[in-house]
């Protein structure tokens, strides 16, 4: 992918966002995610679970709420995750749908805060 398109990818949905969180909340607009990031290791663990030449990794979206914010222990950084977006990995065959817990990893690191 060139970077010049990369770069426009990431501002059209920035630009979207922001204009969403403003129309939607108003002035209790939270700034959204912008990226996650997960480690190799996550990533080839989920590999390692699929066939070698017809698996590979589904990326689903989702959001957070109440009741599906990550395990932290800091109680603010896990409020300010209430209504972010995130991805959840999943380990598939062919573009089939997970059926079991152990092919499905969430809890990257998330930018903001942790951008790079």
């Amino acid at each position: 992918m060139e970077f010049k398109k990369f770069n426009r990818l990431r501002a059209n949905y920035e630009e979207f966002i922001e204009t969403a969180e403003r129309d939607i909340h108003g002035k209790h607009a939270i700034q959204q995610t912008k990226s996650v990031w997960f480690d190799r290791a996550t990533i080839e663990k989920l590999l390692a679970l699929t066939d070698p030449k017809k698996g590979g990794i589904k990326i689903y979206f989702g959001q957070y709420d109440e009741e599906t914010l990550p395990e932290i222990d800091d109680t603010k950084a896990k409020k300010q995750m209430d209504g972010r977006l995130t991805v959840i990995l999943a380990a598939s065959d062919e573009n089939k749908d997970p059926q079991e817990e152990t092919q499905v990893i969430n809890n990257g690191w998330f930018c903001p805060p942790n951008c790079g």
